[in-house]
């Protein structure tokens, strides 16, 4: 079967090269429109050109018989378009700025006259989008560069679009964020796969920040069968590209440590700093046909973790200074961006592009370990890509892409000789010693995609047909260094001797010292060490087909039909594995994917238009669940557990192979549910938007999601007592009494957890006039769910249903505004005020769930999540979040080149105490949870305090 879907996707690309909504490109926009009289009488023939202003390039294209004219695929930019007709005047509309994926809707009214006179316009795209059934937004590059954003973390901006909630966050972690009450997606960068696909959440696979952007496209609800991969939404980032100018920029900023609030759970400032300088240089080449963009940023923080270790058990273990204190940790972010864009001819036009990522961590420890305990982290991220697209004729073009995209991760010891030999010692509640070699783990996850896009335009309809191929490609080490763990000893009656605190356990056992309860000296609790095989190296491949049409009807009514195929060709696994649901994964080969939209504009002035869609989306589930399973399956890497003092047990601090032997702990393996299919989510909406003149636009909207065959896993190796509680959840014999006793926890994939998504929302926008521009986005939703759908445990094991109630992400009220203010004043008293800029973003929801646990493992099956009686699932809700982010900047103009500018900015401006809840988990891990605690519901973990930061940067 897999040599078949292989052998189809190469006829295809090859015999028809490979569609979507005219709603969306996946990197350009589109532009069209009807070309009319003064009586509103259609104009055939007439020659339609449009050109972009930066490049020089243009397109040329004539209307048909209904008068219509299509660019299926244009740049983004701004572009002058130009109308020409035998007996008509020509006329020419300046200041069409064009977006990504944006269906821009121009008509053209010629006036009788001499061709050889011109009639200019001055006229930007209608700001309503006449093309699109998507619930999404994009962020130009105008708004990227005056936003503020501290944290230099593009995704926070993601936030800003409808249908959209999420949390926004203060590094370059990924930022929180959900669709439709999921937290699937895919990212695309330059139209090509940019998602990490080896976590259960997916997230971007290599970073980029503001200065090398020209805009971001969020796709949250609705979105064309170009689009797959993920059931949620699509994140698409375009880098800059360069012009027939040259322009350039430099960008300096620092945080003054005095200003910043202390966070929020401290007690003191942190010793800390933080700084950033980033560059951008682009430019021609050639003229009209060759092009540069090449963007560098750097920026380290330093925040160094405390080490706990008390001074007395430090002079106990006889540590230095050094070991104690603090760990010098640390972050030291840069990106590297190269890109070539070029104009073979006027038929063959592409980019090539480079992009890197890095990160580097001096010293992860903290806590109870001693600072050679650490680990140095690296993580370095590197792709390129490359685009042909070509036109084969005024009706018919294609677009070939293809990249490979991949990421380094790994923790090295920073020391490996220890006097314990390659053994780390864990003294419990006292300190963390030793180090090892065997610590060291490293992950890659390399990813290489090609796709092409045929689009037809044809009388009524145009059509785009495309194919994708996809490889992932992981490798990855784990750390297999053998543990002491010394734990204290109990009173022992017998003997007479008392209670022996960990420390002592450990002391006396490194000076030989005899154990009166025992006769012999003192060891420790207990060693685990490993064997087998610690590295792992798997593919997956992915197979990616649409086909689509979007019919005009009249000019105010049109359809778009389409359906989108995908399918995942999961590897076989080890043959030698000992349980059969864990030697393969069940392989789904029916995932059709229907798509539907609609566009109405239902009143000749077109001021409102309406939107409707619906769709089904295949999900791409996190791979680490399947390659995790690979590795650990009962044959490949296994461990052991030796109590100390038991006959065979090895003398503290020897760590000798232990494989065959009877210290071998029963392994806690993943299988797959032979049933298995691949999650999907159903995606509706509907929304009405209405221009309401001088610049601003209502959205008024509903969004619909519902996700299905969603992973979960239950423990199928557990025994039922015949016992419940009373609720009625069943009481299991506890981990000791496993049916199968070759193994601990047989944890099966299983594909049926469901969520539930309504949600209404409001979008005001107003387009920039008079120097403001702002959008404010309100939704009231409400999110329902058994499990996340991404392979999360359940309370329950025979009741997924049990767990039904609020998701972990359900948040009431999500409220988000942005906003960019440029005074221009005539007072002569008030002038000073010309040459400012003020920008916010706020971000305020209504708080997520708490999920309240027992605390105690009520039903016995070795987990400790259960509920106390009778309680449902997020039953309890965590404060809300309301974070202020706000700049200002002063610009300085020397000619009309060269423009500086200064600039104060402030992340969460207000010092607002924001709980550190996340769209995983709500909060739940951001306060005590358990029950039968005595500070239930206290905070332990809140969000970032205000910081402070200053900088100047040059444009030219």
């Amino acid at each position: 079967m897999i040599r078949k879907l292989y052998l189809l996707s190469f006829l295809v690309l090859l015999v028809f090269p490979v569609a979507s909504f005219g709603q969306a490109n996946a990197i350009d926009a589109a532009v069209n429109g009807y070309v009319v009289d003064s009586s509103k009488s259609s104009i055939t023939g007439s020659q339609i050109t449009l050109t972009n202003v930066s490049t020089g390039t243009s397109q040329e294209t004539n209307t048909d018989a209904n008068g219509y004219y299509r660019f299926p695929l244009v740049h983004v930019g701004t572009y002058r378009l130009e109308a020409t007709a035998d007996g008509f005047h020509k006329t020419t509309q300046e200041g069409i700025v064009l977006n990504v994926g944006q269906e821009a809707r121009i008509d053209i009214a010629l006036s009788v006259g001499s061709t050889s006179q011109t009639v200019e316009v001055e006229a930007g795209a209608n700001i309503l989008d006449t093309g699109t059934s998507t619930i999404g937004a994009v962020l130009d590059q105008h708004e990227i560069e005056n936003l503020p954003i501290a944290s230099r973390n593009l995704f926070n901006y993601l936030l800003l679009s409808p249908g959209v909630i999420g949390i926004p966050t203060s590094t370059f972690s990924t930022t929180q964020f959900t669709f439709g009450g999921t937290e699937r997606s895919q990212w695309n960068l330059d139209g090509l796969d940019n998602t990490q696909h080896g976590t259960s959440r997916q997230i971007r696979l290599i970073i980029v920040t503001p200065e090398a952007v020209a805009q971001t496209q969020t796709l949250s609800n609705g979105y064309s069968a170009e689009f797959g991969r993920a059931a949620g939404g699509q994140i698409n980032v375009l880098l800059k590209s360069g012009t027939n100018q040259y322009h350039g920029s430099a960008l300096g900023q620092w945080r003054p440590l005095d200003l910043q609030a202390i966070p929020t759970l401290a007690k003191a400032q942190p010793d800390r700093s933080w700084w950033d300088v980033a560059f951008t240089l682009g430019g021609p080449i050639i003229k009209d046909k060759l092009f540069f963009f090449g963007q560098f940023e750097n920026n380290p923080y330093t925040l160094p973790n405390p080490i706990t270790i008390t001074p007395a058990n430090a002079a106990a273990l006889g540590l230095s200074a050094n070991q104690i204190g603090t760990a010098p940790f640390g972050e030291t972010y840069r990106t590297l961006v190269g890109k070539v864009d070029f104009n073979l001819n006027a038929k063959n036009s592409g980019y090539i592009r480079y992009a890197r990522f890095t990160n580097q961590q001096p010293n992860n420890a903290s806590g109870l370990s001693i600072v050679d305990r650490g680990s140095h982290y690296v993580d370095h991220q590197n792709g390129g890509g490359v685009q042909l697209a070509t036109v084969l004729s005024d009706r018919l073009l294609n677009e070939l892409r293809f990249g490979v995209i991949q990421r380094d991760t790994g923790n090295f010891p920073l020391a490996n000789a220890s006097p314990y030999g390659n053994a780390l010692i864990n003294i419990s509640s006292v300190a963390n010693i030793g180090y090892s070699s065997l610590t060291t783990t490293t992950t890659t996850e390399r990813s290489s995609s090609v796709l092409d896009n045929l689009t037809w335009t044809r009388g009524r309809h145009t059509f785009k047909f495309g194919g994708e191929y996809d490889h992932e490609l992981f490798a990855n080490l784990s750390g297999t260094a053998p543990t002491f763990t010394f734990s204290g000893l109990a009173l022992d009656k017998q003997s007479g001797r008392k209670a022996v605190s960990s420390l002592d356990q450990f002391l006396n056992t490194t000076s030989g010292a005899t154990d009166p309860a025992t006769g012999k000296p003192y060891t420790y609790t207990f060693l685990t060490t490993y064997s087998g095989t610690p590295n792992i190296r798997i593919a997956f491949n992915f197979l990616n087909f649409f086909a689509q049409d979007e019919i005009r009807f009249s000019q105010n009514f049109s359809l778009n039909v389409g359906a989108r195929y995908e399918a995942i060709l999961f590897p076989t696994f080890d043959a030698q594995a000992p349980y059969p649901l864990s030697r393969s994964i069940p392989n789904d080969y029916t995932d059709i994917a229907p798509r539907l939209g609609m566009t109405w504009s239902p009143f000749r002035n077109g001021k409102t238009v309406v939107h409707a869609a619906y769709g089904m989306y295949y999900d791409v589930p996190g791979l680490a669940t399947f390659y995790n399973a690979a590795q650990v399956n009962g044959h490949r890497l296994l461990s052991y557990q030796v109590a100390g003092g038991t006959t065979g047990a090895p003398v503290f601090p020897n760590t000798p192979d232990l494989s065959g032997s009877a210290f071998q702990v029963k392994p806690n393996i993943t299988a797959f549910d032979p049933s298995f299919h691949n999650a999907y989510q159903h995606q509706a909406n509907l929304q009405v938007q209405q221009d309401l003149g001088h610049n601003y636009q209502l959205t008024v909207g509903y969004q619909f999601a519902s996700l299905r065959h969603g992973l979960y896993y239950t423990d199928t190796n557990l025994t039922p007592t015949g016992n419940t509680l009373a609720d009625s959840r069943p009481i299991f014999a506890g981990t000791a009494n496993r049916p199968n006793t070759n193994f601990g926890a047989i944890n099966l994939i299983r594909s049926g957890a469901n969520t539930n998504f309504n949600g209404g929302f409001l979008t005001l926008q107003k387009r920039i006039s008079r120097g403001l521009e702002f959008t404010v986005n309100y939704m009231y939703s409400h999110a329902l769910s058994e499990n996340i759908g991404e392979g999360g445990s359940v309370s329950d094991p025979t009741n997924l249903r049990r767990d039904y109630g609020n998701a972990d992400n359900d948040t009431r009220h999500n409220l988000v505004i942005q906003g960019i203010y440029q005074p221009t004043v005539t007072a002569h008293s008030w002038r000073w005020l010309n040459g400012f800029e003020l920008s916010s973003m706020t971000f305020m929801n209504s708080g997520y769930p708490i999920n309240p646990i027992a605390g105690t493992d009520l039903n016995q099956d070795g987990v400790i999540n259960d509920r106390p009686i009778f309680v449902s699932r997020n039953s309890l809700r965590g404060s809300g979040l309301s974070q202020e982010d706000a700049q200002i900047k002063r610009y300085f103009n020397f000619g009309e080149r060269f423009h500086v500018a200064a600039f104060a900015q402030a992340e969460n401006l207000l010092n607002t105490n924001n709980l550190n809840c996340n769209t995983t988990t709500g909060c739940t891990g951001a306060v005590i949870n358990a029950v039968n605690t005595s500070n239930f519901l206290a905070e332990q973990s809140a969000r970032t305090s205000r910081n402070m930061q200053f900088g100047m940067s040059l444009k030219f």
